[in-house]
């Protein structure tokens, strides 16, 4: 029971270096006199064993609570930045609840790292938490993961120990791998700790688990990375200060914060006849009947279902027009547009493919200036620029 209470301690305070101490073994007796007085209405003396001392525990608990009551962005960080500083390398976990600070925590470990000239590569496992991060890349493009996990049972990392990407995994200090309870466990299996680098990965299991198709709830859990033998072997690490509703002291938003946590942890009260969970009446402003939800998001349909919707064509005029008032000379661009089979030249003439106008295309003449913002639908060449990434164009190709 006192190795219990001291595992307790230990996580708590996130220190590992606590040891065996006398609070530790009176904590133990006074929870063992507990179950004696509730199952025997009897004190340990009157069992023949060593009395505790109560108002040590009260002491205890204070002291307890004192510590649990700190900075744990500051022990995170100084955690990491020691394991690496020590070249101890090491495998942690960082638990984070959305707006805790998890992105600046990284990015400030990130830029300690490489203010230091030393590398640090930053990961993730979708496309918009890699933008997130400074030179951020996407975890299945920098590590050659395979993407069909039902087909290959034991996947390998494609990556030649003399190629750019293995040299880096060998001489890196820190591996930040963000989002990764969206990978399949099967990827840690041959995730291996390439020159003593520490690895950081960090993400929140309410979120998105990994996506097996055709899968059940219990497949998906199977995949997740709980369920790895890896997982026991992290340290854990753990972010809960909402330090959005810290810094503006907005009570609303404090208890909207809570009412998610209870609906995460499932503490929401349930309709056994739809199994469905009942919000509290300050959590959304709930309508109640579908006519009145109509009502509110199509205010006077009647009226104004006339209105005219914008098209794209009307988009691209408007584009044009802020683009006609910034300074410098436009260049147009225009595609190639060809088709594959020869044969079918004759029915796809190229006046014909250069008047359509695809979603997620660009238009096939394409106007841009100097400092005007763009979005990258596709990027060819990855190494460090995401798809769906903004960018301002800095300079004209001619």
């Amino acid at each position: 029971m006192s190795e219990e209470i001291l595992n307790h301690l230990r996580a708590t305070n996130q220190n590992p270096d606590i040891q065996f101490a006398s609070n530790v073994y009176n904590e133990a007796l006074v929870f063992t006199e507990d179950i004696c007085l509730t199952t025997a209405n009897k004190a340990l003396v009157q069992l023949g064993m060593a009395a505790p001392n109560q108002s040590a525990n009260d002491h205890f608990d204070r002291d307890l609570q004192r510590e649990t009551h700190i900075d744990i962005d500051e022990l995170a960080y100084d955690r990491i930045m020691h394991a690496i500083t020590s070249l101890r390398g090491g495998f942690y976990f960082l638990y984070a609840l959305g707006s805790t600070g998890k992105t600046f925590l990284i990015s400030l470990i990130l830029a300690t790292i490489r203010s230091r000239k030393n590398i640090a590569l930053a990961i993730a496992s979708s496309g918009i938490a890699a933008t997130l991060l400074d030179c951020g890349r996407l975890a299945h493009s920098a590590l050659k993961l395979p993407l069909n996990m039902q087909i290959t049972e034991t996947p390998i990392c494609n990556i030649n120990k003399n190629s750019g990407m293995g040299k880096i995994l060998q001489s890196c200090q820190l591996i930040i791998w963000d989002e990764c309870t969206m990978t399949h466990k099967k990827h840690w299996k041959r995730f291996i700790l390439f020159g003593g680098a520490l690895i950081l990965l960090s993400s929140d299991f309410r979120q998105t688990l990994p996506f097996i198709p055709r899968s059940t709830p219990a497949d998906e859990l199977k995949a997740c990375l709980k369920s790895s033998v890896l997982w026991r072997h992290l340290q854990k690490l753990n972010l809960k200060t909402n330090m959005r509703v810290q810094v503006q002291h907005d009570a609303s938003a404090e208890c909207f914060v809570k009412q998610l946590l209870n609906i995460r942890n499932g503490k929401m009260a349930i309709d056994e006849s739809t199994q469905c969970i009942t919000l509290p009446t300050n959590f959304c402003k709930i309508t109640a009947t579908t006519d009145e939800l109509i009502h509110k998001v199509f205010p006077n349909i009647a009226q104004n279902y006339k209105m005219n919707v914008a098209k794209n064509n009307d988009v691209n005029a408007i584009n044009f027009s802020v683009q006609n008032e910034i300074p410098g000379e436009a260049t147009a661009y225009k595609s190639i547009d060809t088709v594959m089979n020869q044969d079918e030249v004759l029915n796809y003439p190229t006046e014909l493919l250069n008047s359509l106008d695809l979603p997620g295309m660009p238009p096939h003449m394409l106007t841009l200036k100097i400092g005007v913002p763009i979005i990258l639908l596709r990027n060819i060449n990855p190494p460090r620029l995401c798809n769906g990434t903004r960018l301002s164009l800095a300079t004209i190709v001619r």
